[in-house]
């Protein structure tokens, strides 16, 4: 009997010193920080609410126009690699850029030479909804509502958007 009892009485110091020793260990790991992940949620470039937001650095068809902001802009259909384009201002759905050195003015609510920047002959100017749908081939990105300014292959008129072809914008 006293060999059962002693037996039991090893079994449940082993047996608590285990459960201690275990609860110990938990104490003393450190918390690793997590990153943050940069998703729709955290990304200061929203494109109007359609959730194709990437970070930046990668090329997307359309851009929320912010003050200050610059890009590289391509359009392999109309021959333009890298052109810079810089947000100059932003004053409700208007948009002042410029483009490759040339300052110009667009928006959504103004059809005169406010909807469309156009490329033709090297040069990028601004181009009123009657011009973009007599030249969607020369259409190089238009000014949406809300300050979005997009590749013409996102135009609601299907003349521009089979136009020009599309073209990215890339965040410097």
């Amino acid at each position: 009997m006293k060999k059962i009892f002693n037996l039991a009485v090893a079994m449940s110091v082993i047996a608590s010193s285990l459960f201690f020793a275990s609860c110990g260990e938990d104490e003393d790991e450190e918390e690793t920080p997590k990153q943050e992940q940069n998703n729709n949620d955290n990304n200061n470039n929203n494109d109007e609410g359609q959730g194709n937001n990437k970070p930046a650095g990668e090329a997307k068809t359309s851009i929320t126009a912010v003050a200050g902001d610059s890009y590289s802009i391509s359009n392999a259909k109309l021959g333009i690699s890298g052109a810079s384009l810089s947000i100059v201002d932003v004053t409700g759905s208007t948009v002042t850029v410029t483009v490759s050195g040339a300052s110009i003015t667009i928006g959504s609510a103004n059809a005169d030479k406010s909807y469309a920047i156009v490329a033709s002959d090297g040069y990028v100017t601004a181009a009123s909804m009657s011009d973009a749908k007599a030249n969607p081939e020369k259409v190089l990105f238009i000014c949406k509502a809300n300050s979005v300014l997009a590749s013409g292959t996102e135009a609601a008129n299907a003349d521009i958007k089979a136009g020009a072809g599309e073209t990215t914008f890339t965040k410097q």
